[in-house]
C-alpha cells in the first residue's frame, strides 16, 4: 500500500502521485511537529478532529468521520511517518533482509547499506522541514541502555509464557 498522502499512478503502476485528499494532513503533521508539538499531542489532535488513520482512509476512502472510532491514530504511526523519506520524494529500500531462505527471520540492515533513490516522485514535505523534524525527533528519542548483558540471554525461556527474556529472571 502506498503511504498516506500518496496513491498509485493509474498509468504507471510503480509510480507514486500525491493524493490531494490527504496531503494536507501530512503537511499539518510535519508542521506541527516542527513547531514543537509532540507525537502524543498530534495523536490527540487528529483523533479529536475525527481524522481517520491511514488504514481507515485506505479501507473507507473517507478523510474525516465523526461516527467511526475504529480507525484511530497512534504515536507509532506518527513517528514512522516523521522518519519516512518518501515524503521528500525519495525511495528507500533494503531496510530489512532475510537471514536465510530456510529461516523466515528478518534482520535490520544498517542505514549505510540502504538502497536510496532520490527524487523518484513529487515531495509533499520540503527537505528543510524534514531535516528540522529529524533533528527534533533525534533529540526527543530515548536511547534504551540495558543495565546488564546476561550470558544466557535468548537461551532461557519462561515456563508460563514461553518468552525468551533473561532480563526478567533474577539471579
Amino acid at each position: 500500500h502506498p503511504h498516506i498522502g500518496y496513491k498509485k499512478d493509474l498509468s504507471h503502476k510503480n509510480k507514486l502521485v500525491i493524493d490531494f485528499n490527504v496531503d494536507n494532513i501530512v503537511k499539518k503533521i510535519f508542521d506541527m511537529y516542527a513547531n514543537g508539538i509532540g507525537s502524543k499531542l498530534l495523536v490527540e489532535y487528529l483523533n479529536n478532529n475525527h481524522y481517520l488513520s491511514p488504514s481507515g482512509y485506505r479501507k473507507t476512502g473517507i478523510v474525516q468521520d465523526k461516527n467511526n472510532a475504529n480507525y484511530l491514530w497512534n504515536a507509532t504511526t506518527i513517528c514512522n511517518m516523521l522518519k519516512n523519506e518518501v515524503y521528500i520524494g525519495n525511495t528507500v529500500q533494503n531496510k530489512v533482509s532475510v537471514v536465510s531462505y530456510k529461516v523466515k527471520k528478518l534482520r535490520k540492515v544498517e542505514k549505510e547499506n540502504y538502497i536510496r533513490v532520490n527524487n523518484t516522485h513529487k515531495a509533499i514535505i520540503d527537505k528543510d522541514i524534514f531535516e528540522k523534524v529529524q533533528l527534533i525527533h533525534k533529540e526527543r528519542s530515548k536511547k534504551v541502555v540495558k543495565q546488564y548483558d546476561y550470558i544466557l540471554r535468548g537461551l532461557i525461556y519462561c515456563k508460563h509464557c514461553r518468552l525468551a527474556n533473561a532480563d526478567s529472571i533474577k539471579s
